[in-house]
């Protein structure tokens, strides 16, 4: 791309957002549209586009962040500025001179409360506007050039003057319109965030809105809808919604903490609804306080009822009353909703610390959480485990001899990494069918893993610990042998989690982070708890797997297609500045995240072209198991959003918050393994559906070809592609 392309690729991309930032939103459509509705009014709309582009500009000009400028941040209160100013103002050269100053004021107004207000992970929303066009305005009366505007005093001779007789036939028919006075508030209000006083501008921004979001739409009107029956019931005057266009400050608090800041839930539309109360008296006790100097309220309710609302929900110790946070900001409610409650679902358990089975092999539950025999009461969140062999049996022979249980004198291995606390080595092993009621834990191991996670492994063979303690132990390494001392009359191995180093502490509901589970059909269990009866191992990841999928930020992958159905290209492999790794198709620009601990490989999100290679890829690759099992079946969910906007999509939109009926379905297997001179050689076959009551809407199948410890091919198979693409990595 040239140079003057790229900077006016940059100009309009930071214009755009800063007209759709208004509504929370990155989408250009609809950033587009809202420029036109603010164009309603030419010198108005002229007045807020040089005051946005001056903005940036002087953004661009002292070196801020990149990313900011482009997304719009820096523009959407200078834009409003402008807007305020090009509504209250004749223009003039005298006014221009204060715009481009009030403009620049904006700007290192957002900065301060970007400093601010970061401190606290707060956003600084439609601050610095509020106060630029305040002290705008009260700078303006000292300003004899500076000419009242007379818009909103002799309307239609503004609007005859600025459009013509055909502009004034259409405002006045949607000012007679018979349309309940409800609807005709709601759509004004919608038009008052752009300082668009008519209702024609209104429903614009209402189709716009509708267009860009569902949920934002719905939370607009449960905002609006809130605060018009908390106004009938307390007796306000309605005129005050009418005419002093209160209601966009319910609009926009809904859409910001019910879907935006929020993720979207039956508990965000109630917290819609509570707030409503303290919006009305902050709107009217700030209209007495500021109409003393003659000021208007503006977006100052909205401002301070948002940041309030999220302050009070960072000193929550538990979510009892939610909505839960956004955790990464899509700038769409729909976004925000289904890939956070995805990601939730998927990586529930990230903040446990990884704990595996502490051996090597299959093992059996002898003994699970709630025994049956010691599992019990603050003791009942424990394991016992034994080796069984085809017949179930745990021994060889008459099993007279502690030699003849499989699992005696088997190595057990550190649960994770860690420092051995406690250690007990010197209590003999009870023949089978005894006791040792006195020393009822025998030989123990305790190994603190965090300041709150301790693990014990008891009935441990006499003189078989090959750890001190104060040693540092790792994951999976050799520390003793499974005995049978203590209260163990056979040979088995006693694991629990515990919040404290003592031998004989209550024990933690603790799960296993990975682990194979060899019931029928076999299963890759994440963050589980193994019941009894359950044969279960570790995972031994395969080499070749673990490489293919171990993708290095700077890596560089080409591809080419057999039929041309894809055009050749290359991934790049990134890092963002949050160590979010992605690979992105440099000529679509799209970009897949994943994230990888050894054994499991994750897709986490994809943004863009839904014709991008990297998109079939990012379907194909959802969850990559680096194990292998012939019987082995990986599934997983895609969150909705991960398919085209359909009849049923658009449905699943509006009642998302209360209900996902949209679950579309993945599943991976590996269908063929073989042993060359180059390593192995894996086939993995994947799948992924959506349907929706019986009807199939989307369906595709994969083949993935790993080959020479690299993914070598990906086919793809549905109605429409049928094509193979083949790798090379540089």
């Amino acid at each position: 791309m040239s140079e003057p392309a790229g900077l006016l690729s940059k100009v309009y991309t930071s214009t755009v957002n800063s007209y759709t930032m208004v509504f929370f939103s990155k989408n250009p459509w609809f950033g587009l549209l809202l420029m036109v509705v603010s164009f309603f009014d030419v010198y108005a709309g002229a007045a807020g586009l040089l005051s946005l582009l001056t903005a940036n500009g002087l953004a661009w000009g002292l070196g801020l962040n990149r990313r900011n400028i482009l997304s719009g941040f820096y523009g959407f209160n200078s834009l409003l500025t402008g807007l305020g100013l090009g509504l209250s103002f004749q223009p003039g050269p005298e006014f221009y001179l204060l715009l481009v100053a009030t403009a620049l004021a904006t700007l290192f107004i957002t900065l301060a409360f970007e400093g601010l207000l970061s401190k606290y992970a707060l956003p600084y929303l439609t601050l610095p506007f509020l106060i630029a066009i305040w002290i705008a305005t009260l700078a303006a009366r000292n300003y004899s050039t500076m000419i009242p505007g007379e818009s909103g005093i002799y309307t239609l001779s503004t609007i005859y003057e600025r459009g013509g007789p055909l502009v004034v036939r259409i405002y006045e028919w949607f000012g007679d319109v018979s349309w309940p006075l409800f609807i005709k508030t709601y759509f004004k209000s919608l038009g008052a965030i752009f300082f668009q006083y008519h209702l024609f501008a209104g429903l614009l921004i209402a189709a716009g809105l509708l267009f860009y979001s569902r949920i934002a739409f719905l939370l607009s009107v449960t905002g609006f809808a809130s605060a018009w029956g908390f106004y009938l019931l307390i007796g306000a005057n309605m005129n005050e919604l009418n005419y002093g266009f209160i209601g966009f400050n319910h609009i926009l608090t809904a859409i910001a903490i019910g879907g935006f800041f929020m993720i979207a839930s039956g508990w965000s539309f109630l917290w819609v609804i509570l707030v409503t109360p303290i919006i009305s008296m902050i709107t009217a006790g700030f209209a007495e306080l500021l109409g003393i100097i003659q000021l208007p309220v503006y977006s100052l309710p909205f401002n301070l009822m948002v940041l309030l609302f999220l302050y009070a929900m960072k000193f929550r110790e538990k979510m009892q009353m939610k909505p839960e946070p956004v955790a990464v900001q899509h700038y769409s409610p729909e976004l925000n909703l289904y890939i956070g409650q995805n990601s939730g679902e998927r990586f529930r358990n990230k903040s446990y610390l990884p704990v595996s089975l502490p051996f090597f092999g299959v093992w059996t539950v002898n003994q699970g959480h709630n025994g049956e025999f010691t599992h019990q009461e603050e003791w009942r969140h424990a394991w016992d485990f034994v080796i069984t062999d085809e017949a179930g049996k745990e021994f060889s022979g008459e099993g007279a001899k502690v030699s003849d249980y499989y699992c005696f004198d088997k190595p057990v291995t550190a649960p994770a990494n860690g420092w051995v606390e406690e250690i007990v080595d010197s209590i003999d092993d009870n023949p089978p069918g005894e006791i040792n009621l006195g020393r009822n834990w025998g030989n123990t191991i305790i190994i603190r893993h965090s300041e709150r996670l301790y693990s014990k492994l008891s009935h441990l063979k006499k003189g078989s610990i090959k750890v001190k303690q104060g040693s540092y132990v790792h994951q999976g390494q050799v520390i003793a042998s499974c005995g049978n001392s203590g209260r163990s009359p056979y040979p088995h191995l006693h694991f629990q989690l515990q919040s404290t180093p003592h031998i004989g502490s209550a024990t933690l509901n603790y799960p296993v982070s990975q682990y194979l589970s060899y019931q029928e059909p076999v299963q890759l269990k994440l963050y589980e708890i193994p019941l009894k009866n359950e044969q279960v191992s570790n995972l031994a990841p395969e080499p070749a797997l673990v490489k293919a999928f171990h993708f290095i930020p700077g890596q560089n992958i080409e591809y080419s297609s057999d039929n041309g159905t894809f055009p050749d290209g290359t991934w790049k492999v990134n890092a963002d500045l949050y160590k979010n790794q992605f690979i992105e198709d440099s000529s679509t620009g799209a970009k897949a995240y994943f994230t990888t601990d050894g054994s499991m490989f994750f897709f986490t999100h994809y943004e863009g072209s839904r014709d991008s290679l990297l998109y079939f890829f990012y379907l194909s690759a959802y969850k990559v198991p680096m194990v292998y099992h012939r019987d082995l079946v990986t599934r997983d969910t895609f969150p909705p959003s991960s398919f085209g906007i359909s009849w049923a999509r658009v449905i699943q939109d509006i009642v998302a918050p209360f209900y996902l009926f949209i679950k579309p379905e993945y599943k991976m297997a590996i269908t063929e393994r073989q042993e060359d001179l180059a390593g192995n050689r894996f086939q993995l076959g994947s799948s992924c559906k959506l349907s929706v009551a019986g009807l199939n809407l989307a369906g595709y199948r994969f083949s993935l070809i790993i080959a020479e410890n690299r993914l070598q091919s990906v086919s793809i198979g549905s109605g429409k592609i049928n094509t193979t693409v083949h790798f090379k990595n540089n």
